[in-house]
């Protein structure tokens, strides 16, 4: 049955994923609040590629129709022809787009004819697709391709590489498999289509969808099996997967671009990339766009593969998490260590910092040295530098504070018990152990401007009352121990003391 052309502008399509032209999205109008979600919702604005439309784009609800299909026996190909390679097409019906009167009569004949025949199954007016208030929106959630589902994926294909990684060969002009050179899929395919480069959106939905399409007991082919929330929350996780080798080495040390050396002055970086492999989801935590070193994209300088951002920038800046800086602050706010970094001084790198990590050899002497260093622990200082700068025994048990004692008894501070409690949380943290350093540092987290390896002072020395009307940023002893106390339960979410009594014992 042929729909006359006028009849709509663009109809419903039945695209297996999420086309190429098209955006994911819950509506292109309409009150969000008040819409349903959905996972498998598709907004189709392909004929965007024909000129401005005439009327609204259309809301698919993907999940429903294959749900239906997968009732009456049909499968995938129901919609999407098979391409001469051999892998189904992600166009409804057509291979590729031709003209806007064509495209049109395949959506209208397609699908408008489909809801005629089965009755009730769908609408088969303008307004009836074509609505400006959406009726549901999207709750699709990216999923992640980290450590556990690669390692899944590799055991699934009996380690067989080639099934997903390719690069493109310029001589013969075709992809091929490079064993040891395997991409990251963001490394050709971007957001949007580049040249003779897939987006990553098509790419990934062709390879993930065709193979799970035809490996028997493989994964989903609808939306939701890959992009609903709950759903994601089933997929089991591998605790300790095997190691993702590429040739990578175990330790480095981070240096200055070849072509920049000789314009670097600081040391060299130590680097146990072994134990960040460990420690984080994925490659991509690191290598944002591709899978090559820091340097091939970030000089000294900065440059076009950068976007303008030079290695200094790339390595320190706080507020990105894929710099070393940036990722190292968010670990600080972790339940375990915000009770004292959340109370220090914030979006600032001390001098102490820079010498923790250029410890290695300078750039001059990089070539000659390099060899000497396979691990970091070529650069920890020894037990005897970092041990407490005075005897265990020294440490009070507890530590009586006599503030507020006109209306209360004095408050007990089990001063050994929250030392002992500072230590735990650390111990088995490599990082924490490393950039802490000496043991004195962990007292700096109440005692905070006293020098490491000195016996601090009495809160009481620096903080008088009332407080220091010339100085504001220095709270009166009373604030400075509320301050402290208080702000360190609440981000280490230590539930008592609730009301003043927990430490404050009523006089008699």
């Amino acid at each position: 049955m042929i729909i006359q052309k006028k009849q709509c502008m663009t109809v419903l399509t039945t695209l297996l994923v999420c086309a190429t032209g098209m955006i994911i999205a819950g509506c292109s109008s309409g009150d969000a609040a008040t819409a349903i979600e959905r996972p498998g919702v598709i907004t189709i604005s392909s004929m965007e590629i024909f000129g401005s439309l005439d009327r609204a784009p259309v809301q698919f609800m993907h999940d429903k129709h294959t749900e239906v299909l997968a009732k009456q026996g049909d499968s995938c190909q129901t919609c999407h022809l098979i391409e001469t390679s051999g892998r189904m097409s992600q166009q409804f019906k057509r291979l590729e787009d031709t003209d806007q009167a064509t495209a049109m009569e395949i959506y209208h004949d397609g699908c408008i004819s489909c809801h005629l025949e089965k009755k009730e199954t769908g609408p088969v007016t303008c307004g009836g697709c074509h609505q400006r208030t959406a009726e549901y929106t999207s709750s699709w959630v990216a999923i992640g391709f980290d450590r556990s589902l690669h390692f899944r994926h590799a055991e699934a294909s009996k380690k067989e590489c080639e099934r997903c990684h390719h690069s493109f060969d310029e001589t013969r002009q075709k992809l091929v498999y490079i064993k040891g050179q395997e991409a990251s899929c963001r490394d050709c395919h971007q957001q949007e289509p580049i040249d003779d480069h897939l987006s990553l959106r098509a790419a990934a939905h062709y390879q993930c969808i065709e193979c799970h399409r035809t490996t028997e007991n493989a994964g989903p082919i609808d939306c939701a099996g890959c992009h609903d929330a709950r759903r994601q929350a089933d997929i089991q996780v591998i605790e300790e997967p095997d190691r993702l080798f590429r040739d990578q080495p175990d330790f480095a040390l981070l240096s200055a671009p070849v072509q920049d050396i000789e314009n670097s002055k600081m040391k060299t970086v130590p680097f146990p990339h072994l134990e960040h492999e460990d420690a984080l989801p994925s490659c991509r935590t690191c290598h944002h766009k591709t899978l090559q070193a820091c340097v091939k994209c970030h000089t000294l300088t900065g440059g076009e593969l950068s976007d303008g951002i030079n290695l200094e920038r790339a390595m320190h800046n706080m507020n990105s998490e894929h710099s070393c800086v940036g990722c190292h602050e968010q670990n600080k706010s972790a339940t375990e260590c915000a009770g004292c970094h959340a109370l220090m001084e914030q979006g600032r790198i001390t001098e102490q910092s820079c010498t923790i990590c250029h410890t290695g050899p300078g750039p001059d002497r990089l070539e000659k040295d390099r060899s000497r260093f396979s691990s970091i622990d070529n650069f920890r200082q020894s037990e005897a530098n970092t041990r407490l700068s005075f005897k265990e025994r020294d440490i009070p048990d507890t530590v009586l504070i006599s503030t507020l004692a006109d209306k209360y008894q004095q408050a007990v501070f089990p001063h050994r018990k929250v030392i002992d409690r500072l230590r735990a949380n650390i111990k088995d943290s490599p990082m924490a152990t490393h950039f802490h350093g000496h043991e004195d540092v962990l007292c700096q987290g109440c005692h905070h401007h006293s020098p490491v390896g000195t016996k601090p002072p009495l809160c009481g020395s620096c903080h008088g009352n009332p407080s220091d009307e010339n100085d504001l940023f220095r709270p009166g002893l009373q604030g400075a121990f509320h301050q402290q106390c208080l702000g360190c339960h609440q981000q280490m979410k230590i539930d008592k003391p609730s009301d003043c009594v927990g430490c404050h014992a009523e006089k008699q």
